[in-house]
């Protein structure tokens, strides 16, 4: 196995304590604030990508992003039954991996914002809206209609640092983690640049998504592999 039960055990432990410190910052200081003021002109009432820049760029940063993300969930699919087919473990493992990655942290995400009630930056009457500014904890405010927390456009490229494990060699794990981490923060930056999200967003979904992957990874090793294995007969090193 690449990632004992123990190695998981460390991993989810430090990926909780670093997502309780990004809900603490989100809930407790104005970080969040402070950042997206960066983004934002006051005096015109505009984000750094308004409406014309983004009709200019969302094919790039936004729709085409999206569809890089799905491709990879089909292809990771397309992978997985060739493995299946040619009885080829390593194409079994990286397409289980990447696709039940691309289906479930997007999908974590989608129903986490469905019920934390955070509206976007854009909404709120700190920046031109008319929603009260309400923190994941807030007690005086009451929960409300907002659907913005976590970063929901960034967590399909925050899924794939779920290649980091579908590679042996460490420069290859490396290369794949890093790439899917820019790609995850330019996704969340160009959000947070058009005032969609908060810095704080786009953490936690990055901090979810390796939850996610080191769950997936723990299934799919301890669980889903060795079933198919036994039903498939796969080579073990194929």
């Amino acid at each position: 196995m690449t990632l004992s039960f123990r190695a998981g055990a460390v991993q989810t432990a430090f990926c909780l304590l670093l997502l309780a410190l990004a809900l603490l910052a989100e809930s407790r200081t104005g970080l969040d604030i402070l950042v997206q003021r960066q983004w934002y002109d006051a005096v015109r009432g505009t984000w750094l990508i308004d409406a014309a820049a983004h009709n200019a760029w969302r094919r790039l940063f936004y729709d085409g992003m999206k569809r890089g993300v799905a491709a990879v969930g089909v292809l990771s699919v397309l992978l997985f039954v060739a493995g299946l087919i040619f009885r080829r473990r390593a194409w079994v493992r990286a397409g289980l991996l990447l696709s039940l990655s691309c289906a479930a942290t997007p999908l974590l995400v989608a129903s986490l914002k469905a019920v934390t009630g955070i509206y976007c930056p854009r909404q709120l009457a700190l920046f031109g809206g008319d929603a009260p500014y309400r923190h994941l904890f807030s007690a005086s405010v009451p929960a409300s209609g907002g659907r913005c927390f976590p970063g929901g456009h960034a967590s399909g490229g925050f899924a794939l640092t779920m290649l980091f494990f579908c590679f042996s060699s460490r420069r290859a794990k490396a290369a794949a983690l890093a790439a899917a981490l820019a790609l995850g923060w330019t996704m969340g930056l160009y959000q947070m640049m058009r005032g969609e999200h908060f810095l704080s967003h786009t953490v936690v979904s990055m901090l979810l998504a390796w939850q996610m992957n080191i769950l997936l990874v723990l299934l799919v090793e301890g669980v889903l592999l060795p079933f198919l294995e036994r039903k498939r007969g796969m080579r073990r090193r194929a």
